[in-house]
């Protein structure tokens, strides 16, 4: 089957709950941390115990070298994951536990140059084997975005792509059309993750309306710069977004106190995104 310019396979049973998921009537908040941080067992604890408190996807950042998109807390996660082990194992053996243990969909977020070491086929193929419903990569270079999304197809999971602000109309179109599962739209142009300040709530629905015009059918999540359960609330609302994507928030609360700050966070942010509804 042929849809968007690229061919698409069937995808896995993780791949369909993430598109009912994103398709539903609430919205979706996905929850992030990095594989292995602080360690192995703490972090896939820390994944369903945010499944648990009202996170409806998480998503797995696999530990890298250079994490370019990440602000200073996702960035240190990253360098002390990396002193335990093997990122790609890791992330690995989170996914597959972390899908058993939870009924929530698991997603992935790893960076180019750690796909195209392993071999983006082998990537797609064991992570679908572990469970996950898919992998974001942010950083596809545009000329690869399609071979990757058919790579996905072929083991059976979806690759939504990052849509960058400054991105011109043609790199845009192309990014659009290749994602599956969902476009991820940063809130902040330009920002890593971990910013705080202000967010242009009416330039971020224009640029989400834009997404939207390009590809209607594919869900857009937002993230980068949704640091309050009252912004990710008000991003749902006036932006068209599906859902929001949470990440520094947490990994911020995991570092300070543990679960134990970090629950009550993912509990406000559940809270709140789920009384949202999508403008």
């Amino acid at each position: 089957m042929t849809y968007d310019g690229h061919v698409r396979g069937a995808v896995n049973r993780q791949g369909v709950a993430l598109q009912a998921e994103l398709n539903g009537a609430r919205p979706t908040f996905g929850a992030f941390s990095v594989a292995g941080y602080p360690d192995l067992r703490s972090g896939i604890e820390a994944f369903v115990t945010f499944a648990q408190s009202g996170a409806t996807v998480l998503e797995v950042g696999a530990p890298a070298i250079d994490p370019w998109l990440d602000g200073p807390a996702i960035a240190a996660a990253h360098r002390r994951a990396l002193r335990a082990g093997d990122g790609v194992s890791t992330t690995l053996e989170t996914v597959r536990q972390v899908s058993t243990l939870s009924d929530r969909p698991v997603i992935t977020m790893m960076y180019w140059a750690t796909v195209l070491t392993y071999g983006p086929e082998r990537m797609a193929r064991d992570l679908a084997a572990m469970g996950a419903a898919g992998c974001l990569v942010p950083d596809v270079p545009p000329a690869y975005a399609t071979s990757w999304a058919t790579a996905a197809a072929e083991a059976g999971i979806t690759a939504p792509l990052l849509v960058a602000r400054g991105a011109s109309p043609g790199e845009m179109s192309a990014t659009c059309r290749a994602a599956t599962g969902f476009v991820y739209a940063p809130a902040a142009a330009g920002q890593r993750t971990g910013y705080s300040a202000r967010i242009d709530l009416d330039d971020l629905s224009s640029f989400v309306g834009a997404v939207r015009r390009l590809v209607p059918t594919t869900p857009v999540l937002t993230g980068i710069g949704i640091s309050t359960p009252e912004l990710a609330a008000s991003a749902v609302r006036q932006c068209g977004v599906a859902g929001v994507v949470i990440g520094s928030p947490l990994v911020r609360a995991l570092a300070d106190g543990g679960l134990d700050r970090a629950i009550p966070m993912v509990e406000g942010f559940a809270a709140l995104i789920s009384q949202a509804r999508v403008g």
